[in-house]
């Protein structure tokens, strides 16, 4: 059994782009999300459940996957309102930019860096579920992030 540890730091990868080429994650063009506190990447297919008199259990059908990237990310300026300086465009309204303008993101989801042979989950998306907070207890700017991903995943490997 082969475990993905990523107490390096720099294992868990999330890189956003306005293209597929933008977003790889061995490339310098796309926006590395930085200081990440978690990630789930979900992929639930749905499930249509149905009865009928002549059979004595459920019935049930499945239905097209809702996929969506969540994560906490303690807010970094240049990333969460951009960075006019490089030509992506995700680059350069930031996340919050992005979101208030539904700009369509490209995604790559390393799960272990960006190494060659580094596996990593690729698709598109829109930012969503922007909600930064600080108080007392934590006095730093936190927020969720949410990619709801138009479509499907697609996985392959760092070349």
């Amino acid at each position: 059994m082969a475990v993905i540890n990523v107490s390096a730091g720099s294992e868990a990868v999330l890189v956003l782009g306005d293209s597929a080429a933008n977003a790889n994650v061995a490339g310098t063009t796309g926006l590395v999300v930085p200081q990440m506190q978690d990630i789930t990447i979900n992929n639930s297919t749905g499930v249509f459940r149905f009865k009928t008199l002549d059979n004595t259990a459920e019935s049930a059908v499945t239905t097209p996957a809702t996929n969506q990237i969540t994560l906490n990310v303690v807010v970094d300026s240049t990333a969460f309102f951009g960075d006019t300086s490089n030509g992506d465009v995700v680059v350069q309204t930031g996340l919050f930019g992005c979101s208030k303008n539904k700009t369509r993101v490209h995604f790559n989801a390393a799960f272990d860096g960006s190494d060659s042979g580094s596996k990593f989950l690729s698709g598109s998306g829109f930012i969503s579920g922007l909600a930064p907070t600080v108080n007392m207890d934590s006095p730093v700017w936190v927020t969720p992030v949410t990619i709801e991903v138009d479509g499907d995943y697609s996985n392959a490997s760092v070349a």
